[in-house]
């Protein structure tokens, strides 16, 4: 994990700490679910905020609109992903003292444990026919990565290197996996085969480059690099030639999620409160129309595009 992210979670950790003096504004748990039904098609967003004082998933539509808060929970909840149909959110929590995976319905409704180690999981991702999970893991020492099938079973570790592997996410075909990895000494790009054989470097900078996710038609992959000095968007071509930085504005700009139908990446930028606070912005694929989409004064995290 980048120095970045290192920050963050401790942010993230305090933020925690501080939610059990927190009573007003959220939820009592999986009890209460959200009243109403909520369709996550592919133009609502599904993020991470602390807008009621605690991490919660909520999603919204595309231009912010009819956030939906889908955790309602006292503890972390963050790092929310849909399956390509949006009926199905895995996310992290630490409700029950330690962060692991969990899933639940669209609406919120049927939140379940799928992990129960007392390493850290975190930042799960669906692959692409929503049989299996793939998620970072603390469970064997160092940060690694692992797959699982949807309901929690049959777990498998896929990286075994030095220096942290993180951030995965499947393929279109689900037949390979990109993701992060400190392993040659600053983190760079790297794939894999889904079952963790083949795994190849992609980016080569001495600057951090993280977060990557495909182009739904498989070609592209979008990250964040600070090869510029600070983070920005980039994206490459699946083979990680023709980089191309698509944000400009200060930041750190990170953290991109790309539509199901390519042609808009979500990201989170904390350019208006760097360090205090962040927000959710989308940006056309050739890096065009940035486009705010959060407004608060808190932490707007880790956007997802149902579908993906």
């Amino acid at each position: 994990m980048g120095a970045r992210r290192s920050s963050l979670r401790r942010l993230v950790a305090v933020w925690v700490g501080a939610s059990a003096l927190v009573a007003t504004g959220c939820g009592g748990g999986d009890d209460n679910p959200p009243s109403g039904p909520v369709q996550l098609v592919p133009g609502r967003i599904v993020f991470e905020t602390y807008r009621d004082g605690n991490a919660e998933i909520y999603s919204m539509e595309a231009d912010g609109s009819a956030p939906v808060n889908l955790t309602q929970h006292l503890a972390y909840d963050g790092e929310g992903s849909a399956t390509r149909d949006g009926k199905r959110i895995a996310f992290s929590s630490s409700r029950d003292g330690n962060t692991e995976i969990y899933a639940m319905n669209a609406d919120g409704s049927g939140q379940t444990r799928l992990t129960n180690d007392a390493g850290r999981d975190e930042e799960p991702q669906w692959s692409p026919d929503g049989s299996r999970i793939v998620f970072e893991s603390f469970r064997s020492g160092d940060r690694q990565i692992w797959s699982m099938r949807a309901d929690g079973t049959d777990l498998r570790q896929l990286t075994s290197s030095a220096g942290g592997n993180s951030e995965p996410f499947y393929s279109p075909d689900g037949a390979r996996i990109v993701f992060a990895s400190g392993r040659d000494g600053n983190e760079n790009v790297y794939v894999m085969n889904a079952d963790g054989t083949g795994q190849t470097r992609l980016t080569s900078e001495p600057a951090d480059d993280g977060e990557p996710q495909w182009t739904p038609d498989g070609k592209r992959i979008v990250f964040y690099s600070d090869r510029s000095g600070v983070a920005q968007i980039h994206a490459m071509n699946a083979d990680g030639t023709g980089s191309v930085q698509l944000t400009s504005s200060a930041g750190p700009n990170w953290e991109p999620t790309v539509a199901i139908d390519g042609t808009r990446i979500a990201f989170t930028t904390e350019r208006h409160r760097p360090g205090q606070g962040s927000e959710v912005y989308t940006v056309n694929i050739d890096g065009t129309g940035e486009t705010r989409v959060t407004t608060t004064s808190t932490w707007n995290l880790e956007p997802s595009w149902p579908g993906r």
